[in-house]
């Protein structure tokens, strides 16, 4: 038998009582004698950093750490000062390790994407509030299965996704890829307010607790097409929520979830993966042992009052024909009068157009294959979020509000490409 094991994680004598050192264990086990080896091993209780802590559980170098990263993030923490609070900083160096060096640049560019979004500006006081707002940044909203349940009694929120009640093919001929990652961003930030708020109140770092639900599950869930575009998601959102997710409950898992699950877990990091359970057929006795009966709604086992058995939670379905893109229904989407530009492999384009101060920048565009990065700004500073978008579909629409007159500059990005040139199509115009 061969056992490798690795450190992560600041040293065990800067960790407060309840904590320890984070452990990372593989094993290649050979004969039937090593395996009783491992067993006796696995014996050992090994537990991890304990990442839910109060105010005064936090040690002298978590304090001092914290002081490190903010003095070095204070210009971008400026930008949005409700986001600079101690666990706010502190679930970035849980992260990622403590390594400051590391964490400045997915900092500067996470706040960037928020307040880009004008996600500082923005606060609601409840769950239903954020709930409504998200209903109401796109027709198609109630078609992406999700929302948020409660926040249990900690101040925790619970986030519920009947994922299976989705339908890829008419969801991605619904709407821009932009409005799945935009939307997603703005819920899982407004969420983050709500925590933040009960983080102050109680003095304790708290999290997300998700719950996914793949009852009705069948294989159009994971049409090709529409994967993509969900791994990209969910790599974004790690990406801008580093140790935000508390707990992964998976419930009504289909016989083939290994299947599904081998499909995902490639893009899940490492905590993210640590944080997922499938859960058996007591699943409702073990959400309502950890969450209570009252903040889970009936359709799960829960006594929470509700109108609908399911709440506000939006339950998916079949997008109605009336509400997929038509080319031909959209005055904007004329071909004669996009303008073509071809990005290799290693390389963006950058198309500066001027914009004035209280008028609108609006765009339509298309690329020949696969994706590329977007993302549009202004005097250096992003001024529209950058994410990874494909139009096999639906061509990528937006617009932007012009804060001050200038150039704006449209970034077309195909560095992490090794091989494939993409051409794009593109109008962009100033109304």
């Amino acid at each position: 038998m061969g056992a490798t094991m690795a450190d992560n994680g600041p040293p065990k004598e800067h960790l407060p009582v309840n904590h320890c050192r984070t452990l990372s264990c593989s094993f290649e086990v050979g004969d039937s004698s090593d395996s009783s080896i491992y067993d006796s091993f696995c014996m050992i209780r090994m537990t991890v950093e304990n990442h839910y802590i109060s105010t005064e559980e936090l040690t002298t170098y978590q304090k001092d750490k914290i002081a490190e990263l903010r003095e070095k993030a204070s210009e971008h923490l400026a930008k949005y000062p409700d986001y600079d609070t101690d666990f706010s900083l502190l679930r970035w160096l849980m992260g990622w390790d403590y390594d400051i060096e590391v964490i400045l640049p997915k900092l500067r560019e996470s706040i960037d994407v928020l307040t880009s979004l004008g996600l500082h500006e923005i606060s609601v006081q409840d769950i239903y509030e954020l709930n409504a707002k998200i209903r109401s940044m796109s027709n198609v909203c109630n078609y992406f299965p999700g929302g948020l349940m409660c926040q249990d009694d900690e101040g925790n929120v619970v986030y519920m996704q009947p994922l299976a009640r989705s339908h890829p093919k008419s969801l991605i001929r619904s709407g821009c890829v932009s409005d799945l990652l935009r939307i997603s961003v703005v819920e899982a930030e407004l969420a983050f307010k709500l925590v933040r708020k009960a983080e102050s109140a109680t003095g304790r770092k708290l999290g997300a607790k998700i719950i996914i639900d793949l009852d009705e599950f069948s294989m159009d869930v994971i049409y090709p097409p529409a994967l993509g575009a969900y791994l990209n998601l969910l790599t974004l959102l790690q990406t801008l929520f580093p140790d935000f997710g508390r707990r992964i409950y998976l419930i009504n898992c289909p016989v083939m979830i290994r299947t599904v699950y081998g499909m995902v877990q490639p893009v899940l990091s490492r905590q993210t993966r640590e944080k997922v359970v499938f859960l058996g057929s007591d699943w409702k006795e073990v959400l309502i042992k950890d969450l209570g009966s009252h903040n889970i709604y009936s359709h799960w086992g829960g006594t929470k009052v509700s109108d609908s058995p399911t709440g506000d939670i939006r339950m998916g379905g079949k997008v109605p024909e009336k509400l997929q893109y038509r080319a031909d229904d959209n005055p904007d989407d004329n071909k004669k009068q996009f303008k073509k530009i071809t990005i290799s492999a290693r390389s963006k384009t950058e198309v500066k157009v001027r914009g004035e101060k209280g008028r609108t920048l609006r765009w339509i565009w298309r690329v020949s294959n696969g994706d590329v990065n977007f993302g549009v700004q202004k005097d250096g500073e992003l001024a529209y979020p950058t994410f990874r978008i494909s139009t096999d579909f639906h061509p990528e629409i937006g617009r932007l509000e012009c804060k001050t007159t200038g150039d704006y500059t449209f970034t077309f990005d195909n560095s992490y490409g090794k091989v494939w040139s993409k051409e794009v199509s593109y109008k962009i115009w100033l109304e």
